[in-house]
């Protein structure tokens, strides 16, 4: 067997190793403003839009994409996550001011909220 070994005509197999399996990723809502269509995505990377191939807008945990059809809450979302704000839980924060229900109320909120524990320290760029 030793010779067998030596000239290469014996593999002897090394012992079994139990893959590690990490669990699944950690999926957070992305968006893509051109398509108007959300998707859960891992977070540790960045996405491209399944459909149309640009970048998809990281928006948080607790975001709900509105229906295709609603511009107005669409271009609510890209104008909030334009300013810099993510949705996330606001479980920490319950004194936070919630985001605005309309888009005509979207300007006004991001002025009075230059420190909102939902917004990012740099504004974002457009994906």
């Amino acid at each position: 067997m030793e010779v067998r070994r030596s000239i290469g005509n014996r593999k002897v197999p090394g012992p079994d190793a139990v893959p590690y399996h990490r669990g699944p990723d950690y999926l957070i809502a992305h968006a893509c403003f051109d398509c108007r269509k959300a998707w859960k995505r891992s977070g540790g990377r960045e996405h491209t839009c399944p459909e149309c191939g640009k970048a998809l807008a990281l928006m948080g945990r607790t975001f709900r994409s509105p229906a295709k059809r609603e511009d107005d809450q669409w271009e609510k979302a890209r104008r909030l996550w334009a300013a810099g704000f993510r949705f996330w839980s606001y479980r920490s924060f319950p004194e936070a001011e919630a985001f605005p229900e309309q888009l005509r109320e979207v300007d006004a909120f991001i002025t009075r909220n230059t420190e909102h524990p939902m917004r990012t320290k740099t504004q974002a760029r457009m994906p």
